[in-house]
Order: structure tokens, then C-alpha cells, then sequence
């Protein structure tokens, strides 16, 4: 097992879940939330539920597409956020369409006569 990975055999984590897949992973953590009271997940079962490795989670928090509680210098995930990123449509280009329209005004703005950008 390399320095810093999570699981030995990273292929079989690398795939992306398939819609089947998801549903079966929101269904165990509904479960999960009703009968055993389970409402936060470490880093770790977060990376093993989505097959990512702790790097790709990482950037996943740092882009703000999954929230994460921080309790006494350890971060847990809780299981409503972790649903709703799994059965969130991944195609969906919201996001990047809002930046590309803040980018156009902030071209635009720079461009009208009599405002210096510096």
C-alpha cells in the first residue's frame, strides 16, 4: 500500500458510481440515519461510500460541493449533505455558469469610459 493512499487497490474505488449504485448508497444512509443513529461520517467512509480517494474528497470540500462539521479537530460529514451530493446531477453546469456571468461583468465593467482598473 502506498505512503498516503487510502485502500490498497485504488482501481476498483476510481470508477464513478453508477445511478444504481447511488441509489443503494442513499437508501443505506437513510437507513442508516432512522434505525442506528448514524447522522456523521468520517473522511474515511465518506471516500469509501463515494469511491474517491482522500485527495479527490479534499478538493470536493475545498469547492464547497460537500459541506463537513468540524468537532473537536476532526471532521465529520453529515449524512443529509453526503445524500444530496450523491444524488446531486453531477452534469449540472450552474456553478460555472454564475462565474462565467460574474467574469462578463467584471469585463464589462472594466471596459466603460472613465474607470481605471489599476
Amino acid at each position: 500500500m502506498a505512503k498516503g493512499e487510502l485502500f490498497e487497490n485504488l482501481r476498483e474505488y476510481r470508477t464513478a458510481l453508477s445511478q444504481q449504485e447511488r441509489e443503494t448508497a442513499v437508501k443505506g444512509l437513510i437507513q442508516n440515519a432512522r434505525i442506528a443513529g448514524k447522522y456523521f461520517y468520517s473522511l474515511k467512509e465518506t471516500c469509501a461510500i463515494l469511491h474517491c480517494s482522500r485527495d479527490e474528497l479534499q478538493t470536493i470540500l475545498h469547492q464547497f460541493r460537500l459541506d463537513a462539521v468540524l468537532f473537536l479537530g476532526v471532521y465529520r460529514i453529515p449524512w443529509y449533505d453526503l445524500a444530496g451530493f450523491i444524488l446531486d446531477d453531477h452534469d449540472d453546469t450552474l456553478q460555472e455558469d454564475l462565474n462565467e456571468y460574474l467574469q462578463e461583468i467584471i469585463r464589462r465593467n472594466r471596459s466603460l469610459p472613465g474607470i481605471n482598473a489599476d
